[in-house]
Parts: C-alpha cells; sequence; structure tokens
C-alpha cells in the first residue's frame, strides 16, 4: 500500500489517476462493444430511436432515424470526446442520457439493464467530477488561465 501512496504522490494525484482511469477504460470498451458498430451502420438509427420514441404513443416515430443517430453518437463520438479528455462533461452527459434510455428500453423488453446502468452511473460521475488532470480539457484550460 505504500507502494501505491509513493507512486500517486498523495491524494490528489490519486484522484488524477483515478479520474483517468474512470474516464479512458469504459469510455474504450464503450466505443468498441456498442458505439463503433451503430455509427457506422446507419441501417440500425431507425430501431435505435424506437427506445426512445416508444414513450410519447407514436407521435416522434417520424424521428426515429434522428434520435438513433444521436444514441449511436452518443456511443460512439461522446465517448471517444471522454476518451481523450476534450468537451468531457457535456459528452458525458449526452453518453449518460443514452445509457439511461438504454436502460429504460432493456427493462421493458430484454429485461438486462445492467451493463447500461453500469455506464450510465460512470458517465454521470464523470459529468459532475470532470475530466481530471489528464485531459485534453485540463491543457486547454491550464493554458487560457495562465493568459
Amino acid at each position: 500500500m505504500n507502494k501505491l501512496k509513493d507512486f500517486c504522490k498523495g491524494l490528489t494525484q490519486c484522484n488524477a489517476y483515478g479520474l483517468l482511469v474512470l474516464r479512458v477504460l469504459p469510455a474504450y470498451y464503450m466505443i468498441a462493444n456498442h458505439g463503433w458498430k451503430k455509427i457506422t451502420n446507419p441501417e440500425k438509427w431507425e430501431g435505435l430511436g424506437r427506445a426512445f420514441s416508444k414513450y410519447f404513443g407514436g407521435i416522434l416515430d417520424f424521428a426515429n432515424p434522428i434520435f438513433g443517430f444521436m444514441a449511436a453518437s452518443g456511443e460512439s463520438i461522446c465517448a471517444v470526446l471522454v476518451l481523450v479528455g476534450l468537451f468531457t462533461q457535456p459528452a458525458a452527459v449526452v453518453t449518460a442520457a443514452t445509457m439511461f434510455f438504454a436502460a429504460m428500453h432493456h427493462i421493458t423488453t430484454t429485461g438486462s439493464p445492467e451493463s447500461a446502468w453500469i455506464y450510465f452511473s460512470i458517465f454521470t460521475a464523470i459529468a459532475l467530477l470532470g475530466p481530471g488532470k489528464y485531459s485534453v480539457d485540463k491543457m486547454i484550460l491550464s493554458k487560457s488561465e495562465g493568459e
């Protein structure tokens, strides 16, 4: 444990490493296992959009491809932004919202919302905590504060 404390050089540094891991690993797995196959397959967008529009009694069915693209973007483009730490908090909010609707969809259809809730929790935490020290956001913010 002492070696870990030495490695982290105090609580602030441990928090920075923790946020880095919290950001990078889930974002990578979101992209690799979910987002890439959805964003590169526009034929799926109609079905993805139904997971959202079904709660509005058919009124929004015309927009299913748009909602599907938004879901695919949340799981791919926004996950890439979270991974590198660029526009991290807004991207994490979009991804968390996407996971919320994914969980609701799984509850009402397949009955297995566990991974969606886990991703929702992680991306909500990132949205609340920010990207941490090791991010593009922090590099940009640090440069603008120094000027």
